[in-house]
């Protein structure tokens, strides 16, 4: 039978020979792959692995940041990684070649340097090392906005501010269309030496049609004035239907009611369960408001788990009453003794009526832990990235805290902010407190409140900070972060 290496089980395999080697260069240890590639499932038996082996250098994924674990490895593929490994065992130093400013550039390669070796560099992305001329980005891949305004989507410039620098962007049609649904736009922006963040405004078209949320891109391209790219170049801009939901009532960019009915959000962002948990049950808040009987709908549907194989498909409609702010719903789990990975199910929130509205938790992940391969414990607190950014414009920063390795029962993570660049009190509010997770959630926020002040003082800093773990939980990497306010 002809066997597939793919992309982890090679990963794994390298892992093994630098263990044994004499390597002295300093690796990733403690990061893990889902914290630098969006598809490696948190938990994964091999997220250790590909992380360990991106701080080294060998892995970087894709341009999409993407690491594809299933995907089988080419030929070709698995001679550059090998390559990659000789040159860090051996201290040997690779050839690298930077490419002029452009659109070439909008790849995105990670590269991390060790005490013997560079990292290897694509030939056809410019380095990430230091630019004095900086680095420039969507500070998200996704905006929102109702239709009958104005979008207002922020390219910051990072990592050096140094001089003029310049770049072009233009919209691109998605399921809303240009001249229909929004105003096709294009030119350049230009920053001044020290300017650090633009923004782009696109004026978005009011219908009377009931047509759902519909999307369109925005790029980032030609870059000039000797900077370079960073990612994200492209960010999606979703239009809000107003004219969707019931009594007039529209979904808000944060969550907000437009009356005392109530904003329907699932509790946290992700949940996860054991394969032989039997079932995972599923907390939707009413928040905001709690006048009159309101339902919303409930949707589950397929992302790399299968309904009828890793669990079973149930759609339905949950009803409070006046006072009521929470319910559950159930998924039945399918335990098997396949070794296959981590899965995941898309939950959605649809429907909402009664005068109450969807927040912006409509969506949600569910895990499902493969017990052939993963211990399902009580978990490890971390935040989700180690550098978080905020406009002064958007009033408050969301801090995104993910619980790994298993959220088995209740546990909490206290969090709070110090010291940076930024003053307490006039850049932003001090934040002490603790987030409860609840059994199986797996990834909530907190907000920290910034503050709008008259004076041009560039981007400023704040430290982040997760510790006090209770519930049989721990505390991992990173639990430090930076949040930099624009």
């Amino acid at each position: 039978m002809k066997k597939t290496i793919t992309r982890f089980s090679l990963t794994s395999f390298i892992l093994g020979i630098v263990a044994g080697s004499l390597v002295t260069t300093a690796t990733g240890a403690g990061t893990l792959g889902s914290f630098t590639f969006r598809d490696v499932p948190q938990g994964a038996y091999y997220d250790g692995a590909i992380g360990e082996m991106q701080g080294l250098g060998i892995i970087t994924g894709f341009g999409d940041g993407t690491f594809k674990p299933d995907e089988p490895l080419t030929r070709g593929q698995a001679a550059v990684l090998l390559q990659r490994l000789r040159n860090d065992v051996l201290g040997i130093e690779p050839q690298v070649t930077f490419s002029s400013s452009s659109r070439s550039s909008r790849s995105r390669t990670r590269v991390t340097s060790s005490s013997s070796s560079s990292s290897s560099i694509s030939s056809s992305v410019s380095s990430v090392s230091s630019n004095p001329a900086g680095l420039l980005r969507f500070t998200t891949s996704k905006f929102s906005a109702d239709e009958d305004k104005v979008a207002k989507l922020t390219v910051v410039r990072t990592g050096g501010k140094s001089g003029l620098a310049s770049v072009q962007y233009r919209t691109k049609a998605g399921s809303a269309e240009e001249g229909v649904d929004y105003e096709k736009t294009e030119g350049t922006l230009n920053f001044a030496a020290n300017e650090t963040t633009k923004t782009i405004e696109i004026s978005l078209i009011d219908d009377a049609n009931q047509e759902g949320d519909e999307n369109f891109t925005v790029e980032l391209y030609d870059v000039a004035g000797g900077a370079g790219f960073s990612s994200p170049t492209e960010a999606e801009l979703v239009i809000e239907d107003d004219e969707t939901g019931s009594g007039g009532s529209s979904t808000t960019t944060n969550g907000s009611s437009t009356s005392d009915n109530g904003v329907f959000i699932f509790s946290a962002l992700e949940y996860s369960v054991d394969e032989q948990g039997g079932t995972a049950t599923i907390r939707v808040l009413r928040t905001e408001g709690s006048v009159g009987t309101v339902t919303v709908n409930y949707t589950i549907s397929d992302e790399t788990a299968q309904s009828g194989k890793h669990y079973q498909k149930v759609n339905g409609s949950l009803a409070f009453n006046t006072g009521e702010t929470e319910k559950t719903f159930t998924i039945s789990i399918e335990d098997n003794s396949n070794i296959e990975g981590n899965k995941t199910v898309l939950l959605t929130l649809t429907a909402p009526a009664g005068g109450a509205v969807l927040g912006d938790r409509k969506q949600a992940i569910l895990t499902i832990f493969d017990d052939e391969v993963v211990t399902y414990g009580n978990g490890m607190f971390r935040f989700s990235t180690g550098n978080y950014e905020v406009e002064e414009e958007d009033k408050f920063a969301v801090i995104t805290v993910n619980r790994i390795s298993g959220a088995k029962g209740e546990a909490s993570i206290k969090y709070s902010t110090s010291g940076g660049t930024a003053v307490a009190g006039a850049d932003y509010e001090d934040v002490d407190d603790i987030l409860v997770f609840k059994d199986g959630e797996s990834s909530k926020v907190f907000h920290v409140p910034v503050k709008i002040d008259t004076i041009s003082d560039g981007d400023e800093t704040v430290n982040l900070r997760l510790d006090d773990p209770t519930g049989g939980a721990t505390v991992g990497t990173p639990n430090i972060a930076t949040l930099r306010i624009y």
